[in-house]
């Protein structure tokens, strides 16, 4: 597993999900254990982007730095890279190897047998962690998670990532035919086929491309909230100038502490993305003039004043506001998501 390179985003979604674990283990003292679940937990290590590359802990190493510690620790990856980043915590961690697990293969394949041997720690407070590329989770892995924990405790905090900038383009909505495969696959992680009718919408131009994403991060969040009974679901958004998704991350729980943490941790981050937006357009700027033999005495990010207003490129939105019901064709009578074709969604 070769690092590969991450832009600031990520690397600022990764310090956000530092700073929650590091509060959620704070404010789980009381119970005296947690448990922690990476369903792609990837590589240990990443490297940044741009002129000086460093290297980023990825999220399983975050979750094993995590004071007051995690303690128990399952992280799933794909059979191919699951021996090594086994190897590589094992390595580094070598005083946590009782703590932490790998589980190689499919986490929806797998997760049902996990939460099964934790089925005696059911009443733990318990996070998970969903940084899925696109559509790689299915419904039925977040129900498991959602109802993992004794009826009488909280539920287990999810937070999964939406790739909606990625989605449509996945799609082909230009094309006359959609992608069948993108459309099943986003049947599958919904858990029903009631976004068809926003993407039907948006190919007849009832709907703008902002609208239609918006529709489907709004859907997940309904359905979180409505159909697994969270109390509360909050949109962290990373989107470009022109205001379209790049990615989507959604926290839910049901524990008044978990949403007044995140949403703080959320407001903090977006006060400091300006500057991280700023530098990265800046070695950008460099990059692109000493491709040209352009070479100054020194870095321009060290030179700009910090009163100088950041170029077009990507910016970050907390949106706190509850969701609304799915979006329904004009003239179609409301349904429930939980009322549509199940088999087609559990396909």
């Amino acid at each position: 597993m070769a690092p590969r390179s991450w832009g600031w985003w990520t690397e600022q979604k990764l310090d956000i999900l530092g700073d929650y674990l590091q509060a959620f283990t704070r404010a789980s003292k009381k119970a005296g254990e947690t448990v922690y679940l990476d369903l792609f937990a990837g590589r240990p290590d990443n490297i940044s982007r741009g002129r000086n590359p460093r290297l980023i802990r990825g999220s399983a190493r975050r979750a094993l730095e995590t004071r007051p510690p995690l303690t128990h620790l399952r992280f799933f990856e794909l059979e191919s890279n699951a021996a090594k980043l086994e190897r590589d915590l094992s390595t580094e961690y070598p005083d946590r190897a009782n703590d932490f697990k790998v589980i190689p293969g499919d986490c929806n394949a797998k997760i049902a047998e996990t939460l099964a041997g934790l089925r005696h720690l059911n009443m733990l407070p318990t996070f998970a962690f969903l940084d899925q590329q696109s559509t790689e989770v299915h419904w039925s892995t977040i129900e498991e998670l959602a109802r993992h924990k004794r009826p009488d405790k909280w539920k287990t905090e999810i937070w999964l990532l939406c790739a909606n900038g990625l989605l449509p383009r996945g799609l082909r909505l230009r094309n006359e035919d959609i992608d069948k495969l993108v459309a099943e696959k986003m049947t599958r992680m919904f858990g029903t086929d009631i976004w068809i009718e926003a993407l039907t919408a948006s190919r007849e131009g009832l709907l703008t491309p902002a609208q239609f994403r918006d529709e489907l991060t709004n859907l997940m969040r309904w359905r979180l909230e409505q159909d697994l009974g969270y109390e509360a679901t909050l949109d962290f958004q990373v989107t470009n100038t022109g205001g379209s998704e790049i990615f989507n991350m959604i926290f839910a729980t049901d524990h008044w502490a978990g949403e007044k943490i995140m949403t703080d941790l959320l407001e903090a981050a977006r006060r400091r993305q300006p500057a991280l937006r700023r530098k990265a357009q800046l070695q950008r700027r460099q990059t692109k003039l000493e491709k040209t033999g352009i070479h100054g005495l020194f870095d321009l990010e060290d030179l700009a004043p910090a009163d100088v207003r950041p170029a077009p490129g990507f910016e970050i939105r907390h949106q706190p506001e509850p969701p609304r019901p799915p979006y329904r064709l004009p003239g179609h009578a409301p349904r429930h998501a939980q009322d549509q074709n199940e088999a087609k969604a559990g396909s």
